[in-house]
């Protein structure tokens, strides 16, 4: 099974919270992944030695990029949640498309957003 590395986690790797280290240590490293639009989010807070540190993990990753099959199903998402009135931020949606372009897990402390969307699957830190 592969994962998507959302950007809370992230940052839960950086403060290194015990939960958050044991889950992605528990990952086999092939499996490991995050999307562009969480590096950008998170690079964006970061002091210079937190950005190096961060850096030298996203090495060690497959980063995924957003492409035009991610664009076709954000904006499917997009439509379809505006219409229930249940809107996330974009770059959310992005990320949830990127997992469903790519038969991905996405690992997040941010549920409350992500259940929202149809098929997606989620791997939960609390």
């Amino acid at each position: 099974m592969n994962y998507i590395i959302d950007s809370d986690v992230m940052i839960g790797l950086l403060k290194k919270k015990h939960e958050v280290v044991e889950m992605i240590k528990n990952i086999d490293m092939s499996d490991r992944g995050t999307s562009i639009i969480c590096i950008g989010e998170i690079m964006e807070g970061l002091d210079e030695k937190q950005a190096m540190e961060l850096t030298k993990f996203f090495g060690s990753i497959r980063i995924y990029d957003v492409n035009l099959d991610i664009i076709f199903i954000f904006v499917e998402l997009r439509k379809t949640l505006r219409k229930k009135g249940q809107m996330i931020d974009n770059m959310d949606l992005l990320i949830a498309s990127t997992c469903l372009a790519n038969n991905l897990t996405l690992i997040t402390g941010n549920v409350k957003h992500f259940e929202r969307i149809k098929g997606l699957n989620i791997k939960t830190i609390k």
